[in-house]
């Protein structure tokens, strides 16, 4: 898939998820009523069209088989994330949210420069994913809709304040008198197994995984399917790293993604995000970055909580 349309597909699998409630296509004969939130159905047609969208990356190397069994697997948690997406839309109407047709174009001109496309090529990407103008605007509507009352109900209520963040670098050892680096890391992680006969399909997949990577799928996204850790490691002071990984990441710029390497835990393939030097304590930029970092790890737990509560009030049956 050529990487313009893998990139593409990251922001049309969420206007997928936010599509109305209808039946889809008329081949796909196992089409049914799957969920019901309030008032809205969500059918299995739905369900398969986003996902398809949603592991373009993963499905490419799949035969038919192995597709529709990748498929299967994800109907339970995939419809859970469509459940939700479904109860947040329900919200912003609730609330008497509405986006401008000027707001909407805005966001269109922001995706085209973001990919480097003209009219023409957004225009030819919409039809080979299916979808005219009309439809793209109406879906990408409600996914800001969704941004807007994220932002509303739950990122604008959070604050994190200057002793939560000199706390946390005292913690973390990134509370220093003397001049230090300071790393913000992705990982793709396969733990070292006891068999080492096992290290070469390790190194296998792990080259999947870059290829992916390579080819224009979101990193992050690749490592939620293939890391056996928590792929965002945070912000590190490189003095704390091994020395395999001050070698590998000595030569690499910010966005920059390495090549798979062993160290003694296992097989690591890490992205670079930022590098920050500090001269003192409390330094300005890392402080920044470990405060937002501080925001994002409040946001997740809080924006969870909201999601709960919007489910505690609303009528959702499941029907998978």
């Amino acid at each position: 898939m050529p990487r313009k349309s893998i990139l593409f597909l990251s922001v049309l699998a969420c206007i997928f998820l936010l599509a109305p409630a209808r039946a889809f296509s008329s081949t796909f004969l196992l089409d049914r009523v799957v969920a019901v939130v309030n008032a809205q159905a969500i059918t299995l047609g739905e369900i398969y069209r986003a996902m398809r969208f949603d592991y373009a990356p993963e499905l490419q190397s799949l035969s038919g088989d192995q597709k529709r069994l990748f498929l299967k697997g994800k109907e339970a948690p995939y419809l859970d994330k469509m459940i939700d997406m479904a109860l947040q839309v329900q919200e912003a109407q609730r609330q008497h949210m509405k986006v401008s047709d000027q707001e909407i174009d805005q966001a269109i001109d922001s995706i085209k420069q973001k990919y480097k496309m003209d009219d023409k090529t957004f225009s030819s990407a919409l039809k080979s994913e299916g979808l005219t103008m009309d439809e793209y605007r109406q879906r990408l509507s409600r996914q800001m809709l969704v941004s807007e009352v994220v932002t509303r109900e739950v990122r604008d209520e959070l604050h994190v304040g200057s002793s939560q963040v000199e706390a946390y670098m005292k913690k973390n050892g990134l509370w220093t008198d003397n001049h230090s680096v300071f790393l913000k890391l992705d990982q793709v992680f396969f733990r070292m197994p006891e068999d080492p006969s096992r290290k070469a399909g390790i190194e296998k997949t792990a080259y999947e995984a870059l290829k992916k990577i390579r080819s224009g799928a979101d990193f992050m996204s690749v490592a939620r399917v293939y890391s056996q850790a928590e792929p965002d490691v945070g912000i590190v002071k490189r003095d704390m790293l091994s020395g395999a990984m001050r070698s590998v990441l000595a030569g690499m710029k910010p966005g920059d993604v390495s090549k798979p390497f062993w160290t003694d835990q296992g097989l690591y393939i890490l992205k670079l995000e930022d590098r920050v030097s500090s001269a003192q304590p409390g330094e300005k930029g890392v402080e920044e970055k470990v405060k937002k970092q501080l925001l994002e790890a409040a946001f997740q737990k809080a924006y969870e909580s909201w999601l709960r509560r919007l489910k505690e009030n609303a009528y959702v049956q499941v029907r998978l």
